[in-house]
């Protein structure tokens, strides 16, 4: 134990610079006696090398070619805010830079002035005036530049944010199924502010850069050794500022880590406050909370301490050796020279160069730091190498009806939360794909239009996943599935979701009007079209009850309507859209069962030209199937009628009898096409034979039932009656013959008058 906490408070330390300058010039010694080797070696013998060699990691996007294609993308979105916003800078970095030639000529002119030399006093105001101009522009442009670097902000940020919507807009379902919406959009605040960091730290090192580019310049022509002191200078705090940057990433990264457990273990508490209640931990888990909360803090405190500490240390170095280093030069300069204005111009070109130097150094590692930190969240954003697929650009037609699975086997990818990794975890991310158990097993099965198939089977043995690879939310580890001739790994999603119809056990909706959610899958829909679906799917009635018809609002993901409504609406997209293929799960959940028999006419209807397929536990919907295929274990344990499977399906058996079956298709047809006057007057007589006394009411129903269908009544009366005398042995009564109304024997002949 004590051996972890060393290496933990090692691990937390910030690497020597010295040693780190030590290994690293030692590795490039090394890398470049290895390249020399190789290029002696033959031919042959180098591309074996090459062959053999293993294979290296991709390394990161370098910082420059970051920094270039974020000003790319600003330059083409934000068009004339980009360009102001450089330009400004620039022009107040170059008059900047013109400090020390202005503090030559001002300097430089007033030995003139004490000696009394003719010109020297107008030399002296031209060259005060000068700078005034200088330092006046200067202002302005720094003015000008900061309203310009303000709304490039708000105009970047905006097309930035813009561009990673469409990003997450393209994902693949089952990314969302990991990834929250409000995870997605902190990491997309995230990307959008480390973009406008760099971009604004990248225009600001462009102005440094140029400030230093003329002080360069200046010192050089008077003093190009002291020139190179300074670059010397400026290149060893460039890079004590990235071995810093790299140092505390890796420490950053960690820290990460820890925090985001932390801030779960903390969310965790709360989410649970009614078990802590109930347990009567309220202080001990409060207590808990806050030691995780003061560990994370003094661990970052550290490591923040760490780097402040070397950077001081540094900077004293530098700037206590610098300083003795331009006084000298610069008064040896005088004393060789005599000319005042050269000493100024020394001393103000080195400081200039130094300060815009340090400041570069210091912008460049920002820049770097900025750029590890828009790598860091992009990474974030990457799809998953579990859940990429392969799509294609073949076309589907109206008469592409048949789904045809061929040999799938399948097992679910295990799938981190992308938002939610350290460094170390997303770098990795490129490894073997790691899967659950097997979910499908070499299962094969067709559906084609012509009848309503249900598909059934215990839960969580593949129903819904078959579904899903249908859809192709995933690619098939093994075995090809069909839609008419096309592979669907031929076709893009856009050919599919124009193709194929989903309604999901959990539906979404916009926070809009009914009318809105269901346009929104076909725009150009009318009133009337939008109330057909409706009737079609049984909320019509849902929607002449409400206020405001189709504009009512329903809340966010449908908030303001029940379960069933919510299920009921989502079927109404179904019926308008329209699509060649349904698929459905769980379609009438929740649903009544008369509302359930009417979307089950629609639907069956909708089958005749079109292959619907339902996955669902119901038994109503099971009997009243045209076809059920029952998946048992990720394999097709039977597939027939429902009445036939009932003889050879152990599961099906347990679900339904044979009287079950005939009882719900009665049901069914009598929901369909109205009740039987015959059999509501038997309910009635039955029941009243049975020594039920009926109220008012309920004669007065009856009389207007008989007076209506006195057939119906008289057909069941005389059905009673038989059903009496079977009862008691008693002989049935003899069906009469019509007689003819004027019989022949009736008729007096002719004879007849002579008797």
């Amino acid at each position: 134990m004590p051996q972890e906490k060393n290496s933990d408070k090692k691990s937390n330390k910030i690497p020597n610079f010295a040693e780190y300058e030590k290994e690293r010039l030692k590795n490039l010694a090394s890398e470049a006696k290895k390249i020399a080797q190789d290029l002696k070696s033959a031919g042959q013998k180098i591309g074996q090398d090459v062959l053999d060699a293993p294979e290296k990691k991709v390394k990161e996007q370098g910082t420059l070619k970051t920094a270039w294609e974020v000003f790319k993308e600003a330059w083409a979105k934000t068009g004339k805010d980009f360009r102001k916003s450089v330009g400004y800078k620039m022009g107040e970095s170059v008059f900047q830079g013109l400090l020390p030639y202005c503090q030559n000529l001002l300097f430089g002119s007033l030995p003139g002035i004490v000696t009394g030399a003719s010109g020297a006093t107008a030399k002296f105001i031209g060259a005060a005036a000068l700078n005034v101009v200088r330092e006046r522009l200067g202002e302005f442009c720094r003015f000008k530049s900061k309203m310009a670097t303000i709304v490039l902000t708000d105009t970047h940020a905006n097309a930035a944010s813009s561009t990673i919507y469409k990003d997450i807009l393209h994902k693949p379902r089952p990314y969302f199924k990991k990834n929250a919406p409000a995870s997605l959009g902190g990491v997309t605040s995230e990307i959008v502010s480390a973009k406008n960091a760099l971009l604004n730290t990248s225009v600001e090192c462009l102005s440094k850069a140029v400030v230093f580019g003329i002080s360069s310049a200046s010192l050089v022509a008077v003093d190009p050794m002291l020139a190179a002191g300074v670059l010397g200078v400026t290149a060893v705090t460039a890079e004590f500022g990235g071995f810093m940057n790299n140092a505390y990433r890796k420490l950053n990264s960690k820290m990460r880590s820890l925090s985001q457990k932390i801030s779960k273990e903390n969310r965790d508490s709360i989410k649970n406050t009614p078990l802590v209640q109930d347990t009567n931990r309220v202080e001990m888990e409060a207590k808990q909370m806050e030691s995780r909360l003061n560990k994370s803090s003094k661990a970052m405190q550290k490591i923040t301490y760490a780097s402040s500490k070397a950077y001081l240390k540094m900077s004293m170095a530098i700037n206590v050796c610098m300083q003795g280093l331009i006084m000298a030069a610069a008064f040896a300069d005088v004393v060789k020279t005599g000319d005042i204005g050269r000493f100024a111009l020394i001393s103000t070109a080195s400081w200039q160069m130094i300060n815009s130097g340090s400041r570069l150094s210091e912008l460049w590692n920002a820049m770097q730091a900025g750029t590890y930190r828009l790598i860091d969240a992009s990474k974030k954003l990457i799809t998953p190498k579990e859940l990429e697929r392969v799509t294609g650009k073949e076309k589907l037609t109206e008469r592409d009806t048949k789904i045809s699975v061929r040999h799938v086997n399948f097992a679910y990818p295990q799938i981190k939360d992308v938002t939610d990794m350290s460094l170390v975890e997303a770098m990795d991310r490129d490894g073997e794909i790691k899967r659950g158990e097997e979910v499908l097993k070499d299962l094969s099965v067709e559906f084609d239009k012509g009848g309503l198939t249900a598909v059934v089977g215990t839960s969580g043995h593949g129903k819904s996943t078959l579904m899903s690879l249908i859809r192709h939310d995933y690619d098939a580890q093994s075995g090809q599935i069909f839609i008419g001739d096309k592979e669907i790994r031929e076709l893009s999603d856009d050919e599919l979701n124009a193709h194929i119809a989903f309604v999901d056990q959990n539906v979404h909706f916009f926070d809009e009007s009914v009318g809105y959610n269901l346009k929104y899958f076909k725009p150009d829909a009318t009133d009337e079209e939008l109330m057909q679906a409706c009737e079609k799917s049984g909320f019509n009635s849902d929607i002449q009850k409400f206020k405001n018809g189709l504009f009512r609002k329903i809340g966010q993901d449908g908030s303001e309507l029940s379960g069933g409504q919510k299920q009921r609406l989502a079927l109404a997209r179904v019926f308008l859209t329209d699509k060649p293929i349904v698929i459905m799960d769980e379609p009438t959940t929740g649903l009544d069962p008369n509302l359930s028999l009417k979307i089950m006419k629609s639907l069956k209807d909708m089958a005749q030209d079109k292959t619907v397929i339902m996955v669902t536990h119901n038994p109503t919907e099971v009997a009243l199937s045209d076809r059920v295929v029952v998946i048992e274990k990720g394999e097709i344990a039977a597939d027939g009628k429902p009445m036939d499977l009932i003889k050879t399906s152990e599961f099906l058996r347990n679900v339904l009898t044979k009287d079950d079956i005939k009882n719900k298709n009665k049901l069914y047809q009598t929901s369909v096409n109205g009740v039987n006057p015959m059999q509501e007057a038997a309910t009635v007589l039955n029941e009243e034979s049975k020594g039920k006394v009926l109220s008012d009411i309920e004669r007065a129903e009856k009389r207007k039932l008989l007076e209506a269908h006195k057939r119906a009544y008289v057909n069941v009366r005389k059905k009673t009656i038989e059903n009496e005398r079977r009862k008691v042995g008693k002989p049935l009564p003899e069906k009469r013959q019509k007689q003819p109304l004027n019989p022949p024997s009736a008729i007096p002949s002719r004879g007849g008058a002579e008797m």
